[in-house]
C-alpha cells in the first residue's frame, strides 16, 4: 500500500529507511517478531497465559466445550453442563460466533482436550493480527514501512491488548484499526462505497468476537470521528453521513449472529457486573460500578512506568510515548496527526470515568453505554492513537537535526532517566538499601537514557539512518517485554500454576466419573478444584464460575441440600462429604475423593400430578419443606395444567444424551408429564413419537411434556430460531459488504 500525498496525510519526507528485513513481507516480519517477543509461550514448554483465575476456571472449560461440539460436527450452542443448562452462543464470552475462534476449536485435540500449543499460538496470532491492522492503518495514513511496523507493535505489545489475557476482549478490540482506517477513508472521500461496506464488515465481525465493551468503545470513536467530517464544513456533510449509516447497518448485519442471541438470553438472565446482586437486562448498571473500574488519576503515571496502574493498563513506555511526542512537535499540521491526536487523548479521557464529566455524560445519554461497565478498558482507544502518533514521528526523526526540538528531547529523556534513577536510590538507601516494589520502573530509565543517546548520536550525525531504525525497533522490545508477557504463569512456581492445576487438575476422578452411567450432575468442593472443573472434564454441574445466569434457574435456591438432591447432583468431588448420606466411592492420587448419593433425583421422571402455585416464593417453600412430594408431583405457576389421578410404576430412561438433543424412553401407566430437571429456555422444540409437543415450565425451572398412557419416544431438540436468523443475517450482511465492495472499486476505475 503506497503511501498517499494528500495534505491530510502524512508526507513522505526524512523517514528512517525500511527494516533490513523488509523483503520478508511486514505481516511475515511482524510474525517473526511477536514470535520471538513471547518466546516464553512459543519456544519454552515453561509458561502459560491461561493461569490467571478467571481464565483458567473460566475462559479454558468453555473454550473445551466449544472444542468438543465442534469436533462433534456442530456449531455450539447450548452447554448442558453448567448452571442446569444455558445457551452457549448467547452467552457471547465462550466465543461461539466468533469465526476465527472455529479454528481453534477444530485444531486437533489431544488427549481428549485443546492442544495446549495451539492456544499459546492463539495468543501470539491475537497480538499478531492487532500489530497488523495498526500497520495497515498507520501505512494508510502514510507512514513508512519502518514507521507503521513501530506503530502496529506498539499497538500489539502495549498497554490493553499488551497486558490483557481475556481473548474475547482483545478480539474484540484488535479490530479497531481497521474500523477506523475505513471510517477515515469513508470521511475524506476516498472510494467512499468501499470503504464504508468495509468499515462496516470489520464493525460487526468485532461484535462477534464475545464481548461488547471494545466494540462499544470503537463505536464511539467512530461516531466522533464521523461527527467531526459531517459537521466540519460548518454545514451538514449529507454524503458522509449517508455513508456513515450504511456501515452502521452492515455492522448491525454482520455482528447479528451473535448480539441477538445474546439480546435474547439477555432479557431472560441475570449479569454479575459487581453491584452487589446480579442485574437483569433492563436494569442499568449503577455508576458506582462504572466509578469502581474507571482508571485513577494516579495511573496515568503508568503510561511511562510499567506496572504502576489500577484496573486497565495505559502503559506505552518512554520509547513509544517519546516517538509520539515527537510526532505530536514536528507534524502536528498534518491532518492526520490532529485525528489521531483526538483519538488518543479521547480514549484516555474516557479511561478516566469518574473523573471525567464525559464519560459520565456518555453514560447517562447514550443506549447500551452503560453496559460497557470498565471506562478504563478505553485505554486501547488510547493506545490505538498513541501508535499512529509514534509512527509519525519515526517518519518525521529527521526532522529533528535542524529542530531545537531534537536536544529539548534528549534532554528530557536524560533528565528523566537520571531522576527516575536517583528516585530508586533514595528509595533503596531509605529501606536499607533493598528495593521494597517493582523495580522495572529502572527499565524505564534505562531507555529514557539509551533513547536520548541515539537522538543525539542522530543529531551530529554519529548514526546513520539503517542503524537508527533497527535500535528503535530494539529499544521498544526491551521496554514493551518488561510488561506484555510478565504475568505468564510459570509451570514450575506452584502458586502461579494453582489455578490451572485446580481447573485440569485430578484426571483420574474424571475419568471415573465419566465411566458412571450419565446423565448425572456433580457438586465440586470450589477451595479443592475449579467450580467449573466438571464443564473441563465434560460433566454436569448445577453451580459454576460465570457471568450471567438464567434468571429462572436463580429462583431455586441451587445451593440448598434439598435443590442438589432436585437437581440430579447424584455425585460430589472433593476432601469431604458436602451432603448428608453421601458415600465415598473412589479416592484419586493427590486424594480428591468421589462422593455418591444414592437419593438424589434422576435427571427425568414421570407424575400424575401438577400443583398450581400463587408464587415462585411458594414453590421455593416446597423444595425446602416437601421436596419427595416432587418425585410424583410437578409445579406451575397458575394456570396449571390438570392431569388424571393415578397411581402406578412408571419407568422413564434417558436414552440419549447431548448438548443439542435428548432422547427419553417414557412407559407410562396412564396419562401423566415427564419432567426432565434442565433448564427451560426458548428454542427448545419437543416431540412425543415424532408429534410436535409443547414444553411447559415446570418446578420453576423445568421442561414437562405431557406424555399418554403406554409406552413412547420423547425426544428434545434445541433448535433456536433467533440462532439460525441471525446467522442467515450475518451472512447476508458479509456478502452485502463484499458486492459492495466490488461495486465501489468498479465506480472507482470507471
Amino acid at each position: 500500500m503506497a503511501p498517499r500525498a494528500s495534505s491530510e496525510v502524512a508526507g513522505t519526507r526524512n523517514r528512517l529507511p525500511h527494516l533490513s528485513l523488509q523483503h520478508l513481507g511486514a505481516p511475515v516480519l511482524l510474525l517473526v517478531i511477536l514470535a520471538g517477543f513471547y518466546w516464553r509461550l512459543v519456544l519454552t514448554y515453561q509458561f502459560d497465559w491461561l493461569s490467571s483465575p478467571d481464565i483458567a476456571m473460566q475462559v479454558l472449560p468453555w473454550f473445551e466445550e466449544d472444542a468438543r461440539q465442534m469436533h462433534s460436527g456442530h456449531l455450539p450452542t447450548w452447554d448442558p453442563h453448567t448452571w442446569g443448562g444455558q445457551p452457549l452462543l448467547a452467552q457471547a464470552q465462550p466465543g461461539g460466533a466468533y469465526p476465527l475462534n472455529w479454528i481453534l476449536f477444530r485444531w486437533p485435540l489431544q488427549h481428549g482436550h485443546i492442544n495446549v500449543v495451539a492456544l499459546q499460538w492463539y495468543y501470539v496470532l491475537e497480538r499478531w493480527m492487532a500489530a497488523l491492522f495498526c500497520y495497515l492503518l498507520c501505512r494508510d495514513l502514510g507512514c513508512s514501512r519502518t514507521a507503521s511496523i513501530v506503530g502496529g507493535l506498539i499497538f500489539a505489545l502495549s498497554s490493553y491488548i499488551g497486558n490483557t489475557d481475556w481473548p474475547q476482549m482483545v478480539n474484540g478490540a484488535l479490530w479497531a484499526p481497521l474500523i477506523l482506517m475505513f471510517a477515515l477513508r469513508v470521511g475524506r472521500g476516498d472510494r467512499p462505497l468501499a470503504s464504508s461496506a468495509l468499515c462496516g464488515l470489520f464493525w460487526g465481525v468485532s461484535w462477534l468476537s464475545g464481548h461488547h465493551q471494545a466494540p462499544l468503545f470503537t463505536s464511539l470513536t467512530v461516531a466522533g470521528v464521523w461527527l467531526y467530517y459531517i459537521l466540519r464544513s460548518g454545514r451538514i456533510n449529507w454524503r458522509v453521513a449517508r455513508y456513515g449509516a450504511l456501515a452502521v447497518a452492515l455492522m448491525g448485519l454482520v455482528g447479528a449472529f451473535q448480539t441477538l442471541p445474546a439480546s435474547e438470553y439477555g432479557h431472560l438472565a441475570k449479569r454479575w457486573v459487581d453491584a452487589g446482586d446480579a442485574l437483569g437486562w433492563n436494569q442499568v448498571v449503577p455508576y458506582y460500578v462504572h466509578q469502581r473500574y474507571s482508571m485513577k488519576l494516579w495511573s496515568l503515571v503508568g503510561i511511562v512506568y510499567p506496572g504502576l496502574h489500577q484496573n486497565a493498563d495505559p502503559f506505552l513506555g518512554v520509547v513509544a510515548f517519546t516517538l509520539a511526542m515527537i510526532g505530536v512537535a514536528t507534524a502536528w499540521k498534518e491532518h492526520a496527526v490532529k485525528i489521531m491526536g483526538a483519538v488518543a487523548i479521547g480514549g484516555l479521557i474516557y479511561s478516566l470515568g469518574a473523573n471525567s464529566v464525559f464519560q459520565g455524560l456518555l453514560y447517562a445519554v447514550v443506549p447500551t453505554v452503560e453496559k460497557a461497565r470498565t471506562p478504563s478498558m478505553s485505554v486501547f482507544i488510547w493506545s490505538l492513537g498513541a501508535a499512529a502518533l509514534a509512527a509519525f514521528g519515526v517518519d518525521r526523526v529527521g526532522r529533528l537535526r535542524e529542530s531545537v526540538w531534537g536536544g529539548r528531547f534528549a534532554a528530557g529523556l536524560l533528565a528523566f532517566g537520571l531522576f527516575t534513577w536517583g528516585l530508586m536510590l533514595a528509595v533503596m538507601f531509605a529501606n536499607h538499601v533493598t528495593w521494597p516494589n517493582d523495580d522495572r520502573v529502572g527499565i524505564s530509565a534505562l531507555c529514557a537514557v539509551l533513547l536520548a543517546a541515539l537522538l543525539y548520536a542522530w543529531r551530529t550525525g554519529n548514526l546513520g539512518y539503517g542503524p537508527a531504525g533497527a535500535l528503535v525497533v530494539c529499544l521498544l522490545l526491551l521496554e514493551l517485554g518488561n510488561s506484555s508477557g510478565m504475568t505468564f504463569g510459570d509451570r514450575a512456581n506452584a502458586d502461579q500454576r494453582q489455578f490451572l492445576d485446580r481447573a485440569w487438575g485430578s484426571r483420574d476422578v474424571a475419568d471415573f466419573l465419566n465411566a458412571q452411567p450419565k446423565p448425572f450432575r456433580v457438586g465440586v468442593q470450589e477451595d479443592v478444584l475449579a467450580p467449573n472443573w466438571a464443564e473441563y472434564y465434560d460433566l454436569d454441574t448445577i453451580q459454576a464460575y460465570g457471568a450471567s445466569v438464567l434468571s429462572d434457574f436463580r429462583e431455586v435456591e441451587f445451593f440448598t441440600p434439598q435443590s442438589k438432591k432436585l437437581l440430579n447432583q447424584r455425585y460430589s468431588v472433593g476432601r469431604q462429604p458436602q451432603m448428608p448420606g453421601e458415600q465415598t466411592l473412589f479416592e484419586g492420587a493427590n486424594g480428591v475423593k468421589v462422593f455418591y448419593y444414592p437419593d438424589a433425583f434422576p435427571r427425568a421422571w414421570a407424575v400424575h400430578e401438577i400443583v398450581a402455585l400463587k408464587s415462585k416464593d411458594e414453590g421455593r417453600s416446597m423444595v425446602t419443606d416437601h421436596l419427595d412430594e416432587l418425585r410424583s408431583k410437578a409445579m406451575m405457576l397458575q394456570p396449571a395444567l390438570t392431569l388424571p389421578a393415578c397411581s402406578g410404576n412408571d419407568q422413564v430412561n434417558i436414552t440419549r444424551y447431548s448438548p443439542e438433543r435428548v432422547g427419553i424412553r417414557a412407559n407410562m401407566t396412564c396419562d401423566g408429564m415427564v419432567v426432565l430437571s434442565d433448564n427451560y429456555y426458548p428454542g427448545w422444540k419437543a416431540m412425543v413419537d415424532g408429534k410436535a409437543s409443547d414444553i411447559h415450565e415446570v418446578n420453576l425451572t423445568m421442561r414437562g411434556v405431557l406424555v399418554p398412557a403406554g409406552s413412547h419416544e420423547v425426544q428434545f431438540v434445541y433448535r433456536p430460531a433467533r440462532v439460525f436468523a441471525a446467522g442467515a443475517i450475518t451472512a447476508i450482511g458479509m456478502i452485502g459488504a463484499c458486492v459492495l465492495v466490488y461495486a465501489g472499486r468498479r465506480r472507482a476505475i470507471s
